[in-house]
C-alpha cells in the first residue's frame, strides 16, 4: 500500500464519505509514474523591486506592484503547477491564491503556513520547514497529519500530502525536473532548496462545491522524520506539534460550459463541465455503463486555441454516480498545471491507450470543443 493510500485510509476512519463517491486515486495513478519515479513537484522564486530613492520610485512603481502581486507565492507551488508570471498574478487578483502567514517553532524546528490555492473542489496548501534537512534519497515525512475543515468537521473529502522533490509533470505526463531536464533512471531526489529549507504540501479535495470557502481549516503536523522500514512508516528524528488555524479564502472563478457531446462508439455522452485555472469537473451520461463494465473514456488534459495539446494534466480527484441508479455520473479532477481558462478550445478525453510507454496522441483521443 502507498503512502498515498495510507492517509486515504486513515482519513477514512474519521469521516464518512457517501457511497456514491470515492476517490479517483486508482485510476488517476494508474497513469502516473511509479512513486519510486515521480513524487510530486512545485518551486518559485519572485524578488521584490525596491526604490531606494523617491525619484526612483515613480520610475518603477509599476514594476513594484506587478512583483508584488505574486511575491507570496510558494517556490514549491509555483514550480508544481508551472504557473507563469501573469498566472500567479490572476489568482491573486481574483483571491483563488491567498497568504497565510502563520509560524511555529517546536524545538529546532519552525514549520510556516505559507500559501493556499482555492476554486470549488480543491486546495493546495504549502509549508515551509526549516530547521530539519533529509539527506539525498531519503523521503522526509510527518508521521501524523490532521485535518478539520468547517466548525463541525464537516469535510467530506480526501487529502494527500508530500514534501516537494522538485520534480513536475512534461505536457505528456512525462517526469521531469523543474527545469525541464529528464529524470535519469535510479537518481536520488533532493527535498532540499537552496535556502536550506524544504517545502510540504496538501493537497484537499471534494465533491461539494464550494465546500472550503470562508471555512475555518485547522491542520496538525506531528513529529517529522524519515520514511522508512518494512511497513514503509516514518522513523520520527524530531518530536513536535505544528498546529495551524485560519479561515480559507477561494474563488469559483470558472468558466461553465453547456456540452451536450456524445463520445464516438462510447454510449458516454460530455454533458457539462465546470473549468477552472487549477481543476476540471466534468458530467457525463453513462448509460449502460455499469452492466457492461466497459472502460469509460477518462479526462486526460485540453488543447489550447493556439494549437497546444496537455495530455497529461489530469491529477487526483474524486468520481461517482449522483445516486446508485442515476446514469448521471460527476469526474473532478485536479490540474498538473495551472491553465489560462479563456485559451481552453477542447477538453481531451481517452479513447485508447498507445502500446507500451508511448505517448497519447490525437488518434487516443476524443476532441470536445468547449467553444
Amino acid at each position: 500500500m502507498s503512502k498515498f493510500d495510507d492517509m486515504i485510509h486513515s482519513l477514512q476512519q474519521d469521516i464518512e464519505i457517501p457511497d456514491n463517491v470515492w476517490i479517483k486515486y486508482t485510476d488517476t495513478l494508474s497513469k502516473l509514474p511509479d512513486k519510486s519515479e515521480k513524487k510530486s513537484s512545485h518551486t518559485f522564486s519572485k524578488r521584490g523591486i525596491w526604490p531606494v530613492a523617491l525619484a526612483a520610485a515613480l520610475v518603477i512603481g509599476t514594476i513594484s506592484v506587478s512583483a508584488a502581486a505574486y511575491i507570496h507565492w510558494s517556490r514549491g507551488l509555483e514550480e508544481r503547477l508551472q504557473a507563469t508570471a501573469d498566472q500567479c498574478e490572476k489568482l491573486e487578483d481574483n483571491k483563488m491564491s491567498s497568504s497565510v502567514g502563520q509560524s511555529v517553532t517546536q524545538g529546532n524546528i519552525t514549520v510556516t503556513a505559507q500559501q493556499s490555492i482555492v476554486d470549488n473542489y480543491f486546495a493546495y496548501i504549502s509549508f515551509k520547514v526549516e530547521g530539519f534537512q533529509a539527506e539525498d534519497g531519503e523521503q522526509p515525512g510527518f508521521s501524523g497529519i490532521n485535518i478539520a475543515v468547517g466548525d463541525e468537521n464537516d469535510y467530506t473529502g480526501g487529502w494527500s500530502a508530500s514534501f516537494y522533490d522538485g520534480l513536475i509533470s512534461g505536457l505528456d505526463g512525462k517526469v521531469l525536473y523543474a527545469d525541464g531536464m529528464p529524470l535519469a533512471e535510479g537518481e536520488k531526489f533532493s527535498y532540499t532548496m537552496e535556502d536550506g529549507s524544504m517545502e510540504f504540501q496538501v493537497e484537499m479535495m471534494s465533491d461539494v462545491k464550494g465546500a472550503f470557502f470562508g471555512k475555518p481549516i485547522h491542520i496538525e503536523l506531528r513529529d517529522l522524520g524519515i520514511y522508512g522500514g518494512k511497513a514503509e512508516d516514518v522513523i520520527v528524528k524530531a518530536k513536535g506539534r505544528w498546529n495551524f488555524d485560519w479561515v480559507m479564502t477561494g474563488s469559483d472563478d470558472t468558466k461553465k460550459c453547456e456540452l451536450n457531446t456524445p463520445l464516438e462508439n462510447s454510449n458516454v455522452t460530455v454533458l457539462n463541465a465546470e473549468i477552472s485555472p487549477i481543476s476540471v469537473s466534468v458530467t457525463y451520461n453513462y448509460s449502460g455503463q455499469k452492466e457492461t463494465e466497459v472502460i469509460v473514456p477518462s479526462f486526460t488534459g485540453v488543447r489550447l486555441k493556439d494549437g497546444t495539446i496537455y495530455t497529461g494534466i489530469s491529477g487526483e480527484g474524486i468520481c461517482g454516480y449522483r445516486t446508485e441508479d442515476s446514469d448521471i455520473y460527476k469526474d473532478t479532477v485536479a490540474l498538473e498545471r495551472v491553465i489560462d481558462v479563456d485559451q481552453v478550445e477542447s477538453l481531451l478525453f481517452v479513447k485508447s491507450y498507445p502500446e507500451g510507454e508511448q505517448p497519447l496522441t490525437e488518434e487516443n483521443l476524443y476532441f470536445v470543443s468547449v467553444e
